[in-house]
């Protein structure tokens, strides 16, 4: 098992197994940031296939005080590794590579039944539950890196 930064033409497809199975294509499985220079996504590579991914991005939310932020989007974990610590695994390296960046905050959008997955790693929540379309329940969850 291999921890390490992917290209968006790797995780295409574990996004659209995983997290949007209702997009017509694995094509479709982007996002307007994925391409961005300060973009990176990490992830898991067992067996040289892509078993788990996230991707992070700069992006300001107004509901916290500092202007160095980043947000973890897309997080995805084979169902055939689950328990395994992958989706930790990957949190764990990017809140690394985030602090040697010199980030002050990574924040997220977190699936209702993933609050407790996130609270784990110490991301604590914020505000309201939320609804994203097609997708469901969310919260906003945030973890002070400095």
């Amino acid at each position: 098992m291999e921890i390490k930064l992917l290209n968006i033409n790797e995780i295409k497809q574990l996004r659209h197994e995983v997290l949007w199975p209702h997009k017509p294509s694995i094509a479709d499985c982007v996002i307007e940031p994925d391409e961005i220079e300060t973009t990176f996504h990490m992830g898991v590579v067992e067996n040289n296939i892509v078993v788990g991914t996230s991707t992070f991005l700069i992006d300001i939310n107004d509901k916290f005080d500092t202007n160095n932020q980043y947000r973890l989007r897309a997080m995805a974990t084979s169902p055939t590794v689950r328990g395994k610590q992958i989706g930790r695994k990957i949190i764990e390296a990017s809140i690394e590579k985030l602090k040697n960046m010199g980030v002050d905050l990574l924040w997220c959008d977190a699936r209702l039944e993933a609050t407790g997955f996130y609270e784990k790693l110490g991301l604590q929540m914020k505000g309201e539950i939320y609804d994203v379309p097609n997708i469901g329940p969310h919260k906003l969850m945030y973890l002070e890196l400095k």
